[in-house]
């Protein structure tokens, strides 16, 4: 009987494939929550920006938008970074790609959340 292995790339590594994996679960997760939450939780309500701020003052709102942010993030800068490994003049630089990426993935995130912010204060 043929044994079964899991193909990683070679310098991808094993905890991105998984981590890659489980990033698109729980996006799938944060998106249904997403479209249930704001679509159909308050169906008939009028839609503004100050009904908008009230909705994320409710933890949930906040949990889902934050999840959604950072598993979105993650998941298309590690898939960027998975592609890029398909070049060699990018694996021969892996150190600085996963610095740069990671700079990056924070940096995304941080400014998300600032984006976030004034809605969150009110």
């Amino acid at each position: 009987m043929a044994e079964h292995t899991i193909a990683t790339s070679r310098v991808g590594g094993t905890w991105p494939w998984f981590l890659q994996r489980l990033t698109a679960v729980l996006l799938l997760v944060f998106i249904t929550l997403h479209l249930f939450i704001a679509h159909f939780w308050h169906v008939g309500e009028e839609i503004s920006v100050d009904s908008v701020s009230e909705r994320l003052r409710d933890v949930a709102y906040i949990v889902v938008d934050l999840g959604m942010l950072v598993s979105v993030i993650f998941h298309a800068l590690n898939g960027l970074r998975t592609v890029l490994f398909d070049f060699d003049m990018f694996v021969k630089r892996k150190k600085m790609l996963d610095i740069g990426l990671l700079v990056l993935g924070i940096a995304t995130t941080v400014w998300g959340i600032v984006i976030l912010l004034p809605f969150l204060e009110g």
